[in-house]
């Protein structure tokens, strides 16, 4: 069965409250360390709230350009709405691309609203070729051939990240990492799969067997615009977490890509 049929009926637009509150923390934190006031920042988002457009523009432009990333975010969503003023589609890709480098992943889902709007007929051929790798982390995944090899940060718990880009896109149309929690002198039976899929937050889970290996399948949002897909399983060394994070907007392109790599996962070192 389809990976996205399986979630389909279950998959719903989720508010993300937390991690926006969360990023405002840190960019008044950061504000601090570099000695700018968070005035004109906090009186910015209060005419936002307010609906009070064009003097919320004023005082966000001044923290957008001391790299506030919310402010550059909040920017370009006034001039992709036309709120406050003139449309400019260019000026909003601008600051949300700008937001999006600086940290704020939130814009990312403008950003791939946009793109898809503006790339509506786009027939993307997709290269179906894989080639398999065999991790020193203990599993074994097919990744596709023409994406793009990253090395991971940690060599120690992760492995096998690859993008597929469009056009060079900073946005990416669909990532895919593996990494391994790894659990001490052979513990893993103890872990409790169920848990770990309800800590993972808003998301949605059933419990699934890939062919190789039995765990959970769990869908959620992210809130930079893409549709996760999370397969976590248990091995003699620990516990690993497939991810494949999917553009909302492009995601029916991919379901056979999302598929061949979530039932290709196999953990060498089996409980």
């Amino acid at each position: 069965m389809a990976i996205n049929e399986i979630f389909r009926e279950m998959f719903n637009e989720q508010k993300r409250a937390k991690e926006l509150k969360f990023q405002q923390e840190i960019i008044r934190k950061t504000l601090k360390n570099q000695g700018h006031s968070t005035n004109d920042f906090d009186r910015g988002l209060e005419l936002l709230e307010d609906e009070d457009y064009e003097n919320a523009i004023i005082y966000l432009t001044r923290c957008a350009n001391n790299d506030n990333s919310q402010a550059q975010y909040e920017l370009g969503r006034l001039f992709k709405e036309g709120l406050g003023i003139d449309k400019d589609i260019a000026k909003a890709k601008e600051y949300l691309m700008k937001a999006y480098k600086n940290g704020f992943k939130r814009a990312g889902l403008p950003l791939r609203e946009l793109r898809y709007k503006e790339n509506k007929n786009l027939n993307k051929e997709i290269n179906m070729e894989f080639e398999n790798k065999i991790s020193d982390l203990g599993f074994t995944i097919d990744i596709p051939k023409d994406w793009i090899k990253l090395d991971p940060k940690n060599k120690n718990c992760f492995d096998s990240v690859a993008i597929d880009s469009f056009d060079g896109d900073v946005i990416f149309n669909i990532k895919m990492q593996v990494f391994l929690i790894e659990i001490p002198e052979n513990m893993s039976y103890c872990v409790d799969l169920e848990r770990v899929a309800n800590n993972m937050g808003c998301i949605e889970s059933v419990n699934f067997n890939n062919g190789n290996c039995e765990g959970k399948l769990i869908c959620g949002e992210g809130i930079d615009g893409t549709c996760d897909y999370i397969f976590v399983s248990k091995g003699k060394r620990g516990v690993y977490d497939l991810r494949v994070m999917v553009d909302k907007y492009l995601e029916p392109i991919y379901e056979d890509v999302i598929d061949h790599i979530i039932y290709s996962f196999d953990i060498i070192d089996k409980i």
